[in-house]
C-alpha cells in the first residue's frame, strides 16, 4: 500500500506497532493537523522531507496558528513526525558488527566518574559505530580518509557526537596494549578527527598578528586617533568625538575588505592602508562577498555591503588622499544599485512586515498591553508547584526563570522606556552612577516613582535618556526582584549560579548577562506563551501605538524612542498610506450610496 496523504496515515496507524494509549495521542495531534494546514487530510502530503522543510527541527522560534503555546506545538510536531519518520523506514535501526558489539559493550562497562570513559559515552561511540557498520567496516580498518568523507554528509549535531565518539575510541587505542582482550580490534594508532568544515580565518585581523598587517593597523589607529580628538594631541578632560562602537564598526569593515582579499589572494605583506583601501580592491571584495553570500543560499539585499563600503571609502578620500580620479570612483561606488540596495536607509523587510500584521491584529495588540502580566503567570504556575514541595525538572524551573526575565524586560520597554537592547541588558540598580536605582524601591515597596536614566554616551545615537516609568511597572520589578533574581543567583536549577553584581540582569560573572542569552531568554519565554516579538520589535510596538492614537504624534513618538523626528516618519509613514487608504475606501462607498439616491430632474427645456 502506498500512502500519500494523512487521512491514508490515519487509516494505517494500528498497523505501525504502537500501544493503544500512545496510538489515540498520535490519532489525535494527526487529526489536528486538518486544522493547522487549513485543509483536509486528504490534501496535506504524506512526506517526512516536505514536513521538516515547512515546521522545523529542534528548538521552536515561531508557534504558529492555532498552537496557543510552543509546548503544545512542540508535542504536534513531535507526534505527526514520529509517525512519518516510521513509515518512511528512516527509523530503522542499523545492526551493529560483531566486533562493534564487542568495544560498544566495553564502552558501557568502562564510562563514569574515575573510570576511563566519561558519562554516557556509549551514546557518542555508538554514533561512530553504526556510521562504520552502515558502511560494513571493522574497527581495525578505520581511517582518517575515511572519517573526512563520512563527516561531510552528517549533520551538525551528528558530526559533533563523531567527533566526540572518536575521541573515545583514541582513548581505548591508548590503552590497547593493557586490554588483551580488544588490541586486536583496535587500529595500531589514533584516529584524527574530522577536518573542521568552517573555513580558514582571516590571518589579516589585527589579533593575528600577521606581520605584514602591521603597517596597515598602525596607520588605522592613527586616523581613529584623529577622528576621536581632531587634529591636535587629545586634552586632557576633553570629550570624545568618536565612539568606542564607531571604532569597532570600522575596525570591522577593514577586516572584512582584508579578509576579501586574502581569500582572492590578492594583498601582499607591507602593504600601507592607502594601497588596500582602492575602487579595484573595493570591487574585488563586493564581488567576493556576493559570490559566498548566494553560495550559501543568503540574501545579498541587506545594508551590510553598504555600511562596509561607506565607512571604507570615507576613511580613503578623507584621509588617504587618493588621486581626484580614483576619489571620484570611490564616491560612485557607494551609490551604485549593488551596493546601495533597497533596505539601505530603511527598515529591513521583516520588521516592516512584521509591525504591519502587528497592525491587523487587534487581538495580538491587546496581548502585547499584558504580555509582563502573561509572562509572569507562566513562570508562577511553576514557582506555585516548588512552594508546594513538588519535584520540578531543572529545564521547567529554568523556563520559569527566562520567562521572569522576559517580564521584566517588557515591563520596562513598554512602562518605562523602549531602550535598545544593549541599553537595557546593562542596566545598574544599585551604585554610583545606576541607570535604574531600585535601592529605594528594595526598601519601601510601596514607592511609586522609577527613574530610568541613560547618559547620552552610552546611546547609540548619543541622546541622553530620562524617563520616569509608569506605576505598573513596580509591582513586576518587585516580584522580579523577589522571586527571579534570587533564584538566578542562588538556585540555579543547572547549578551555574549567577554573581550578585549591580546589574538588574546579572550573570555567571560581575558583567552584565551576555547579549546572546539575554536575547535568547526573551525570545524564547514570549514563544512560549505564544507570542513572537524580539526586543527591537518591541520599539516599533511603542511607536506604532503613540501613532495609532494620533496620527500626527511624530515628535512624541521620536522623543520616546530617543531619535529625530524624520526617522520615525521615514519608518512609519506606511501607516498614513494606510489610513489614506482607508479613508479613500469610505469615500469610495459614499459615492455608490449617492449614485442610488433620486435626483429631482431638470424642465429648462420643456415646451
Amino acid at each position: 500500500m502506498t500512502i500519500t496523504n494523512l487521512k491514508q496515515v490515519e487509516e494505517y496507524l494500528p498497523e505501525l506497532g504502537y500501544a493503544p494509549s500512545f496510538e489515540k495521542n498520535l490519532r489525535a495531534s494527526i487529526r489536528k493537523s486538518a486544522e493547522v494546514y487549513k485543509t483536509e487530510l486528504e490534501r496535506i502530503p504524506a512526506e517526512l522531507a516536505e514536513f521538516d522543510r515547512k515546521w522545523g527541527r529542534g528548538r521552536v522560534r515561531h508557534v504558529p496558528a492555532p498552537f496557543r503555546s510552543a509546548d503544545k506545538f512542540r508535542t504536534w510536531r513531535k507526534h505527526n513526525r514520529m509517525v512519518l519518520r516510521r513509515l518512511s523506514g528512516a527509523s530503522v535501526t542499523i545492526a551493529f558488527g560483531r566486533e562493534w558489539n564487542t568495544l560498544l559493550a566495553f564502552v558501557k562497562d568502562n564510562q563514569g566518574r574515575g573510570k576511563l570513559l566519561g558519562a554516557n559515552s556509549h551514546l557518542t561511540f555508538g554514533v561512530l559505530a553504526r556510521t562504520a557498520s552502515a558502511a560494513g567496516l571493522r574497527p581495525v580498518e578505520i581511517t582518517d580518509d575515511w572519517v573526512n568523507r563520512v563527516a561531510v554528509g552528517l549533520e551538525t549535531s551528528q558530526r559533533k557526537s563523531l567527533r566526540r565518539g572518536i575521541a573515545r575510541f583514541n582513548a581505548m587505542i591508548a590503552e590497547r596494549t593493557r586490554l588483551p582482550e580488544l588490541e586486536h580490534l583496535l587500529p595500531m594508532k589514533d584516529v584524527a578527527q574530522p577536518v573542521a568544515l568552517r573555513p580558514a580565518g582571516n590571518s589579516w585581523l589585527r589579533s593575528a598578528g600577521h606581520p605584514g598587517a602591521r603597517v596597515i593597523w598602525a596607520e588605522f589607529d592613527e586616523i581613529i586617533a584623529r577622528k576621536k580628538h581632531g587634529e591636535d594631541a587629545p586634552l586632557a578632560g576633553a570629550p570624545v568625538q568618536f565612539k568606542a562602537n564607531s571604532e569597532k564598526s570600522y575596525a570591522e569593515s577593514l577586516n572584512w575588505l582584508l579578509g576579501s582579499l586574502s581569500a582572492e589572494d590578492l594583498i601582499e605583506g607591507g602593504a600601507d592602508l592607502a594601497e588596500i583601501i582602492t575602487h579595484a580592491n573595493l570591487v574585488t571584495a563586493i564581488n567576493h562577498w556576493i559570490t559566498a553570500r548566494q553560495a550559501r543560499g543568503q540574501s545579498i539585499k541587506t545594508s551590510t555591503l553598504h555600511n562596509h563600503v561607506s565607512r571604507l571609502v570615507h576613511l580613503a578620500v578623507t584621509y588617504l588622499d587618493p588621486a581626484p580620479k580614483e576619489a571620484d570612483r570611490l564616491r560612485k561606488l557607494r551609490k551604485k544599485p549593488t551596493v546601495r540596495t533597497d533596505s539601505v536607509g530603511k527598515m529591513s523587510k521583516p520588521r516592516e512586515n512584521w509591525i504591519k500584521e502587528f497592525d491587523l491584529d487587534p487581538a495580538k495588540q491587546e496581548r502585547a498591553h499584558r504580555l509582563p502580566e502573561d509572562l509572569m503567570a507562566r513562570a508562577e504556575r511553576v514557582l506555585a508547584k516548588e512552594r508546594a514541595g513538588k519535584r520540578l525538572r531543572p529545564n521547567e524551573m529554568m523556563d520559569a526563570l527566562r520567562a521572569g526575565v522576559a517580564a521584566t524586560i517588557a515591563a520596562i520597554l513598554f512602562r518605562a522606556s523602549p531602550v535598545r537592547s544593549a541599553n537595557l541588558r546593562t542596566l545598574r540598580m544599585r551604585g554610583e552612577g545606576a541607570e535604574f536605582d531600585l535601592t529605594a524601591l528594595e526598601r519601601d515597596k510601596r514607592l511609586a516613582e522609577l527613574r530610568l536614566s541613560i547618559p547620552g554616551e552610552q546611546v547609540k545615537n548619543g541622546m541622553h535618556i530620562d524617563e520616569i516609568a509608569d506605576d505598573d511597572l513596580a509591582p513586576v520589578l518587585t516580584w522580579y526582584l523577589q522571586e527571579i533574581r534570587p533564584r538566578l543567583i542562588s538556585a540555579h536549577p543547572f547549578n551555574k549560579p549567577y554573581t550578585d553584581s549591580d546589574y538588574l540582569f546579572p550573570s555567571t560573572t560581575d558583567r552584565p548577562m551576555e547579549r546572546s542569552n539575554f536575547s535568547e531568554m526573551f525570545r524564547r519565554a514570549c514563544l512560549e506563551v505564544n507570542f513572537d516579538m524580539t526586543m527591537h520589535q518591541a520599539r516599533h510596538v511603542c511607536a506604532y501605538w503613540i501613532l495609532s492614537v494620533d496620527p500626527n504624534a511624530w515628535d512624541e513618538a521620536a522623543a520616546l524612542l530617543c531619535i529625530d523626528e524624520l526617522t520615525v516618519r521615514k519608518y512609519y509613514a506606511w501607516m498614513n498610506k494606510r489610513r489614506a487608504s482607508q479613508a479613500g475606501r469610505a469615500k469610495l462607498q459614499q459615492a455608490r450610496k449617492g449614485v442610488r439616491k433620486h435626483r429631482p430632474g431638470a424642465f429648462d427645456n420643456v415646451a
